[in-house]
């Protein structure tokens, strides 16, 4: 499953599968682009995760219904609850650990 790009449209129907990552970022965000590229090596290391990627620059309205006040942020979704959430950029092995704890739970 490769990376989607979400929008307002479409936000809402994008988290409600059974396991998501949601990575908020900017468009001028320098950490943003670095946990990106942490996100394409767990994609392609794990290619059935569903990651989902919202431009807050673009939706801000979305950003402040889900409380992302500053970005990266990346909330992790299971059946369309909100399980966990973190500011910043998480490093390979945490963002896998949160995945084992969820996924497949």
């Amino acid at each position: 499953m490769a990376i989607r790009n979400a929008n307002r449209d479409n936000f809402k129907s994008m988290i409600a599968g059974d396991f998501v990552v949601v990575d908020f970022y900017g468009t001028t965000c320098v950490p943003c682009k670095l946990f990106s590229r942490i996100l394409e090596d767990i994609e392609a290391e794990i290619p059935f995760l569903n990651i989902v990627k919202l431009n807050t620059t673009e939706n801000p309205d979305i950003a402040r219904e889900y409380g992302v006040a500053a970005v990266p942020t990346v909330h992790f979704y299971k059946d369309g609850q909100l399980v966990e959430s973190h500011v910043g950029v998480m490093q390979a092995e945490a963002v896998k650990d949160v995945i084992a704890r969820y996924m497949y739970a």
